[in-house]
């Protein structure tokens, strides 16, 4: 712990049940931290609108399914569009063969008047039905290309990888360009947004440390910490943005989770939190003493890293033994050994 000013003692005392390995409890520099609710949102998140018209023909995935880049996720009906690009294929075809006559025509025409057997005139005529049949080709092919890509747009692909996260169309219905399809979102890229009182985001953008709690107690330190500008003029606060690392948050859009931000460093009493015993709502440490082991009622504070604060309970130079089952046994038998 390379916060931690202090150094963990390790000591051994003897006892007739059992050698306890007990470790000092000592005063140590932790970071003061500030918390606040924070709210997790996904980096990549987007909804799917039609691009084209046309009914829903097929629903291909729906909301929880994990769905890779590039999958087809919606089928439209496409006949309209197949339509349309037959008939920009067939005036293609049509703009082509009429070029073939008109290239010829123009060669033909180039090499008379060469010979000055047609008037300029005659030649300018054929030159301009050549130009225009050129021109019609490049449109016909415009026109297909833009056919193509409307019949594209009956397939509806995932923008990226990613968990759908609503759907919005059912099966038959009627869409129109704009309409929007299914939503999703990475789940691979989290981040978490927190406001922040204008006094507490002043310390954090000079520290620039916080970390992420989430329900199950399990924390994230962020990779980047994004404090914003401007102040919300309404509530006085400070959005403060928490880049968290990818693939390793096993959070999802939404969820609420705890933020905590360092402030600056604090005195704090530390005991590992292996030496602590739970029973029922009450919790204790064995403190080993001449008489050998006492399990001893404390309260908690807050953890840090895999140590625990003693908020009262327990004094500084006392020892607390390593091992808490041991330490149970050996106080067991030391009682017994006081009765008989």
């Amino acid at each position: 712990m390379k916060h931690f000013a202090w150094l963990l003692l390790l000591v051994s005392t003897c006892s007739s049940a059992a050698e306890l390995a007990v470790a000092e409890v000592h005063k140590a520099t932790v970071p003061l931290e500030r918390w606040f609710d924070g709210t997790v949102e996904a980096v990549h998140q987007s909804t799917v609108s039609a691009e084209t018209s046309g009914r829903v023909q097929e629903l291909l995935v729906d909301v929880g399914d994990t769905v890779p880049a590039g999958t087809v996720i919606i089928r439209l009906v496409s006949t309209e569009q197949r339509e349309s690009l037959n008939q920009a294929e067939a005036a293609l075809a049509e703009a082509k063969a009429n070029l073939t006559v008109a290239t010829n025509n123009y060669q033909r025409a180039r090499e008379l008047l060469d010979r000055q057997l047609v008037p300029r005139s005659e030649f300018d005529r054929v030159q301009g039905n050549y130009n225009t049949a050129k021109a019609r080709v490049a449109s016909a092919e415009a026109a297909l290309k833009s056919a193509r890509q409307r019949l594209s747009y009956t397939e509806v692909r995932a923008p990226y990888g990613g968990i759908v996260s609503a759907r919005h169309v059912e099966l038959g219905e009627a869409v129109h360009p704009g309409t929007p399809l299914m939503s999703g979102f990475d789940p691979n890229a989290m981040r978490v947004e927190v406001n922040l009182p204008q006094a507490v985001a002043e310390k954090v953008s000079n520290i620039r440390r916080a970390r992420v709690v989430a329900d199950n107690g399990v924390a994230v330190a962020p990779e980047r910490l994004i404090l914003f500008p401007v102040a919300d003029p309404a509530t006085s606060t400070v959005r403060v943005r928490l880049e968290l690392p990818q693939r390793a948050t096993g959070l999802y859009p939404g969820q609420f989770v705890k933020a905590a931000f360092t402030v600056g460093d604090t005195e704090r009493l530390l005991v590992p939190a292996s030496t602590v015993v739970y029973r029922s709502e009450v919790s204790g440490v064995y403190v080993v003493g001449s008489d050998g082991p006492r399990l001893r009622q404390v309260r908690l504070g807050n953890h840090f890293d895999d140590y625990v604060e003693i908020l009262s309970g327990a004094d500084a130079g006392e020892k607390v033994a390593l091992d808490p089952v041991a330490a149970g046994i050996a106080a067991v038998k030391s009682r017994d050994q006081r009765h008989e």
